[in-house]
């Protein structure tokens, strides 16, 4: 019996010793592959895989671009601020910036083309395409669904075709960093508010209202009368007056999907910028001008419309209210009907980014951490953090610092712009349930009371009583806006021959502007894009996302 007894016993012990070392060596595993290293708990006792702290220090390395909108506070940057310091005071972890660039996409693609990635770093649709391709990606299928928050699933539920866009053969390789949602879509007609005061003019109401109002700022202030750069988007904002939707794939006559620039209504759009540019209406220098240059002569004070989208008071307002004062203030209005019909809005396909993770990182689930950190902040932090907590987090367009850690709640601005716009009549508070909302409301009223300049953005688009939002509003509200056909992932014929059917679309534009061809050149000039791609490209779009 003894000796039974001390085997039994001596057995018992081997197992413990075994559990023992089979579960450091788990531990050490777990840590090397970066599983979770702590086991956080909900007040139910669930492990909070969402927004668990580790235990140990885990350190992941990613990269970003440069943005002029972020005031930072003395000392801080890009790489070093109020976001990275909590994301190591909450979570543990140290996020390493290798690099900063203001020409972010071009460095992408040289680190993409080396294979020198960081752990975590955010892609357009065409780099994410080749990085799939090219297996330089991890699946985050089952790290999204068991760290990512309900929050954030919840936005992804919200626009369920942008998420699965970043998925390939049904699994997840880019998260997709979302969008503000289709109110930030329609463009308008901005005209600078004491020029047109000062004349007595009306507010426009037709295509012919918005050459005038250009004659009479050129008569009284000189210079040229519509601002336009080298890439034409600006002038190419005005086209939805003739039903031409330039840039977006829509549905043809005989319901095939097309390109909205080669479209007959785009050549009616072009017929009347080329008539403006012959009367001196259009900047006669556009051809060589970036945006940059384009801007500048409207902070300059030279030119006083400019067709643009919602967020002209961000740029260039702030600088046109820094250098001009408050009064000099340009204010949104509709694009009218050039032929009687009504507007209808163009709608891009509203996710232009994706955070993807390195298939060596060790700690996969350290970025929708941070994620779910991002839109805790934006949205429950307004009511579990304090005011100023959250103040510093989002003034001076911060809340932009996290760049591959953000997300946007895809109904953020539409719902901000109600509570917002009816707060500033009323002055009641009461119903705000987000930090952004509070963000966009005390920045107005501190713009409408004391001129701020950092100020007029948030104002211009959402608090003014005439704002980009109150007048995009209604075209939403009445579905009167057309989606992208191509809402999603591109096909790969696209990402080949792209940005060259881009390049001859937009030559072959701006000659027919400035007179160098003669508006007929048009339908030839659509017969060398079908020749170049063109026609490849539409049968591979047809293929993807007709019939859909």
């Amino acid at each position: 019996m003894k000796r039974k007894g001390l085997s039994i016993i001596l057995a018992f012990a081997l197992m413990l010793l075994a559990a023992c070392s089979n579960g450091e060596d788990k531990k050490e595993q777990a840590t090397e592959s970066g599983a979770e290293s702590s086991l956080a708990t909900k007040e139910n006792g669930e492990v909070d895989y969402a927004f668990g702290k580790y235990e140990e220090p885990v350190t992941i390395h990613t990269v970003r671009e440069t943005n002029a909108a972020i005031e930072f506070p003395k000392g801080d940057d890009m790489k070093n601020n109020i976001w990275t310091r909590a994301y190591k005071e909450r979570f543990n972890i140290n996020v390493v910036t290798d690099w900063v660039s203001d020409d972010y996409e071009t460095k992408m693609n040289l680190a993409i083309s080396s294979g020198k990635t960081p752990d975590i770093y955010r892609v357009n649709a065409s780099q994410l395409q080749k990085l799939m391709e090219a297996d330089m990606v991890m699946d985050l299928t089952e790290v999204f669904d068991k760290y990512a928050s309900d929050r954030v699933k919840k936005y992804m539920g919200f626009d369920r075709a942008s998420f699965e866009s970043g998925m390939k053969d049904g699994k997840l390789y880019g998260i997709p960093q979302l969008h503000y949602g289709v109110i930030d879509q329609p463009d308008f007609v901005w005209i600078r508010n004491d020029w047109k005061e000062e004349l007595g003019l009306q507010d426009p109401q037709t295509i012919d209202d918005i050459k005038n109002i250009a004659l009479k700022f050129m008569e009284k202030h000189g210079g040229y009368g519509i601002t336009l750069n080298k890439t034409l988007d600006t002038l190419k904002t005005l086209a939805v007056a003739w039903g031409a939707h330039p840039d977006i794939w829509v549905p043809g006559e005989d319901g095939k999907i097309v390109d909205g620039s080669t479209q007959p209504e785009m050549k009616d759009a072009l017929a009347t910028f080329a008539e403006w540019y012959k009367l001196g209406i259009i900047d006669p220098e556009f051809m060589v001008k970036d945006t940059a240059a384009m801007n500048a002569n409207v902070i300059a004070g030279k030119v006083g419309v400019q067709p643009f989208y919602q967020w002209w008071g961000y740029s260039p307002g702030v600088d046109v209210v820094t250098k001009l004062g408050k009064n000099a203030i340009f204010y949104p209005y509709n694009i009218p009907s050039a032929n009687g019909k009504k507007v209808i809005h163009s709608v891009s396909f509203l996710n232009g980014s994706y955070v993807v993770v390195n298939k060596k990182a060790k700690n996969p689930e350290a970025v929708i951490k941070l994620i779910n950190f991002y839109a805790y902040m934006m949205d429950e932090g307004f009511s579990k953090e304090s005011k100023e907590t959250v103040a510093a987090f989002v003034n001076d367009g911060l809340e932009h610092a996290p760049q591959p850690f953000k997300i946007t709640n895809p109904n953020t601005d539409y719902e901000q712009f109600v509570k917002v716009s009816e707060a500033m009549k009323t002055k009641d508070t009461s119903n705000f349930t987000a930090t952004g909302q509070w963000q966009k409301y005390n920045n107005s009223v501190e713009f409408e009371t004391k001129g701020t300049p950092t100020a007029v953005g948030d104002y211009l688009q959402q608090g003014a009583p005439r704002s980009a939002y109150s007048l995009a509003k209604p075209f939403i509200d009445n579905n009167q806006y057309i989606k992208n056909s191509l809402w999603g992932a591109q096909p790969m014929e696209l990402a080949k021959y792209g940005s060259t059917l881009g390049d001859i679309l937009t030559e072959g534009f701006t000659k027919i502007i400035m007179g160098k061809e003669s508006i007929d050149y048009f339908d030839k000039l659509i017969k060398e894009w079908r020749k170049a791609g063109g026609d490849e490209v539409t049968e591979a779009v047809n293929k993807m996302y007709g019939n859909k």
